[in-house]
């Protein structure tokens, strides 16, 4: 199992210039802290990018996370947008970003960095998540493996411990979402209606409703979360 952060790094190069042909024409910055260095790697063109010792001074990105963390992500333990997920953009999580300098933060600046940052640090081909209890980090109130995102598109598989509430009263969203039960038995507030959710059940949740599910029982809650349309 390789530690050292370059060859890691390179990798993780090797594999998106393999996924995406050409991939982007800009450079990003891996800040590895406390004590990993920084790293660049400029895209564009036909031949394979190399990882470089020191930051770009021009990059579109820079991804903070710990040594640690790459690892866990290089094994592939640890989703790329899992280890991103947090309840507020303003709250820290394993991997974070900054913008470049002159870079602003819109909906399409904020879709292609998702997107490069999670077929950049999967380091499977063809691309592939491992979700389960050993693959989460605690949001929304529910433990979550965060899967696919493209544009108009999200997915996540989530665990309910006994006592979880997945999502807080008045939490709604402006596009169609569905939560899909695979395990274990609980209850859910869609829009205005209170139900009983088990195993081999969907529900489809329009466009704002409140959506809310909790686990009173000691098995675990199992379920998919899926979110499409504009603004997903």
């Amino acid at each position: 199992m390789k530690q050292n952060p370059k060859e890691m790094l390179q990798d993780f190069v090797d594999l998106y210039h393999h996924h995406t042909q050409k991939g982007n024409n800009w450079a990003v910055n891996f800040d590895l802290q406390p004590d990993g260095g920084v790293w660049h790697v400029v895209f564009g063109g036909e031949e394979m990018p190399e990882t470089q010792e020191g930051p770009h001074a021009e990059a579109r990105f820079t991804f903070v996370l710990s040594l640690e963390t790459l690892v866990r992500l290089y094994r592939g333990d640890l989703s790329p947008l899992t280890a991103a997920g947090r309840e507020h953009i303003s709250k820290p999580a394993p991997l974070d970003f900054r913008l470049g300098e002159g870079v602003e933060m819109t909906p399409d600046v904020y879709r292609e960095m998702i997107l490069f940052m999670q077929r950049f640090f999967n380091p499977s081909s063809p691309e592939k998540i491992i979700f389960g209890e050993g693959y989460t980090r605690k949001v929304h109130g529910g433990h979550a493996a965060a899967m696919f995102y493209d544009q108009g598109f999200r997915s996540a598989w989530y665990l309910l411990e006994e006592g979880d509430r997945l999502n807080e009263p008045g939490d709604t969203n402006p596009f169609p979402q569905a939560f899909v039960f695979l395990s274990g038995q609980g209850r859910a507030r869609i829009g205005k209606d209170m139900v009983n959710v088990q195993a081999g059940e969907a529900y489809y949740i329009p466009p704002q409703s409140e959506h809310i599910v909790w686990n009173e029982r000691e098995e675990p809650l199992t379920l998919i979360f899926l979110a499409w349309g504009e603004g997903a």
